[in-house]
């Protein structure tokens, strides 16, 4: 009796190790999927303060595991309403990590004293979240006359954020590949040439730098040392518009020894406006290319352009909100099975 129990577990054991080893393959196999850095910009996360937390659960859950936000409260010093480490500490929480941040602060040139004075507030909230970017987002530059004076002030910004360990950097649309009036060099390489790289890095976002009509590729080949980022972005979900080579811009991104990105959407266009170009980033290159500010313009002159003036529209209603949250989501999920299937992405 006693050898028919031995025999029973001589052949049950081989069993349970087969068993056991493929678990363990399929968990390693899982864990490599995990491993991925997966980024995402809160930005993408439409209607996100009305469910912060469900918002940040649903993020995790698709694979992202590190987070650029865009929520940061430069007025009130808050982000959601709550103190910048608080919030970073709820991030932890669903294992995302804030990385970056897109974040405005005051940028006048004949105000360097107030500008500095501000931007250091920012940077001390910054670093009490443990963030290694934080990115302007987005700037009219002036023309000949002033840019000079722009360029130096990034460096001054970024020399406060260096004095926290931070990396200031700056984020572009597609109106920086216009040219500089009277020259023949385009906002960007001005830019990034009249800057100092150890002051002030660039994330490159690779859909509107190909609005801009721009190779981000050779973008990445020609400033390896200062293209320290990057926003993925597409017409809506990353890759279904099959108008970006995704693959050769991330080998381009790692071989230069980066590895920091981040998933970034606009709200879902209607079917008949997917992939159509915006109609305001082609004001705004126009503005740009006469020489921004040092046209005599202002931003209020562009506003009736964009359907502006008048009475605002009133605040989205509830239901209205969820529903903007839910699609996004879907959208977000969407954009990170596709970067977590695909092979080029570590």
């Amino acid at each position: 009796m006693r050898k028919l129990v031995y025999l029973s577990i001589a052949l049950v054991l081989p069993l349970c190790f087969a068993c056991k080893t493929n678990s363990s393959e399929t968990k390693t196999t899982e864990e490599k999927v995990e491993k991925k850095q997966l980024g995402i910009a809160t930005y993408s996360v439409k209607g996100l303060s009305s469910d912060v937390e469900g918002s940040l659960q649903a993020l995790a859950d698709d694979g992202y595991t590190v987070m650029e936000m865009s929520n940061y409260n430069a007025a009130e010093r808050t982000v959601e309403g709550m103190q910048p480490a608080e919030y970073a500490a709820l991030a932890e929480k669903y294992g995302l990590d804030i990385i970056s941040s897109h974040a405005r602060g005051k940028f006048d040139a004949k105000d360097v004293e107030g500008t500095l004075g501000e931007w250091g507030k920012i940077f001390d909230d910054h670093q009490a979240m443990g963030v290694k970017y934080v990115i302007f987002p987005m700037n009219i530059w002036s023309g000949p006359d002033a840019l000079d004076a722009e360029c130096d002030l990034l460096n001054k910004i970024g020399e406060e954020a260096n004095k926290r360990n931070i990396k200031f950097g700056y984020h572009n649309h597609s109106f920086e590949f216009v040219k500089v009036p009277d020259t023949d060099i385009l906002y960007e390489d001005y830019l990034i040439t009249h800057t100092d790289a150890d002051k002030v890095i660039f994330q490159m976002d690779v859909y509107w730098i190909t609005v801009g009509g721009q190779d981000p590729v050779a973008y990445l080949q020609k400033y390896p040392d200062r293209i320290k980022l990057l926003h993925i972005k597409d017409d809506y979900v990353i890759g279904a518009s099959g108008k970006i080579d995704y693959e050769a811009i991330f080998n381009q991104f790692y071989a230069n020894g980066n590895s920091d990105w981040f998933v970034e959407m606009e709200s879902k266009p209607a079917p008949e406006d997917m992939g159509k170009p915006s109609p305001f980033m082609k004001i705004m290159a126009d503005f740009q290319a006469q020489g921004g500010p040092s046209s005599g313009k202002t931003m209020a002159d562009l506003m009736p352009q964009r359907g502006g003036g008048g009475t605002p529209p009133p605040p989205p209603a509830p239901e209205e909100i969820a529903e903007q949250l839910s699609v996004s989501l879907e959208g977000i999920k969407e954009s990170a099975d596709y970067l977590k299937n695909a092979a080029f992405v570590k």
